[in-house]
């Protein structure tokens, strides 16, 4: 049976596991790193504003056979209201162009 480990990025911590784990596939070790993934989000609460979350799947070959990664962005009320008056600013200014939703 293939053997995969993981690397895993929490905020500022990077965890390299030395220990192989046995998957039948490229799939099945990548949906087990979607869970861990969901897992690490749910067992940890961001230290401020901002915090990523990066996991990684290497096969024994040294591949990245999957990457996924979750960013945290929160924002106060004062910072979504600073955020849109640098905007206004940088738009009156012309040196902001204005984003084209899809």
């Amino acid at each position: 049976m293939p053997k995969y480990r993981f690397t895993t990025v929490s905020g500022d911590k990077l965890d390299l596991n030395p220990s192989w784990i046995d998957f039948p596939s490229d799939e099945a070790a990548s949906r087990d790193a979607q869970r861990a993934l969901a897992d690490m989000a749910n067992d940890q609460l961001p230290d401020g504003s901002h915090f990523e979350l990066r996991i990684a799947v290497e096969n024994q070959a040294g591949e990245v056979v999957y990457q996924a990664s979750l960013d945290f962005h929160g924002e106060t009320a004062e910072e979504m209201r600073s955020n849109t008056d640098q905007t206004d600013r940088a738009s009156m200014n012309g040196t902001h162009s204005p984003r084209k939703d899809n």
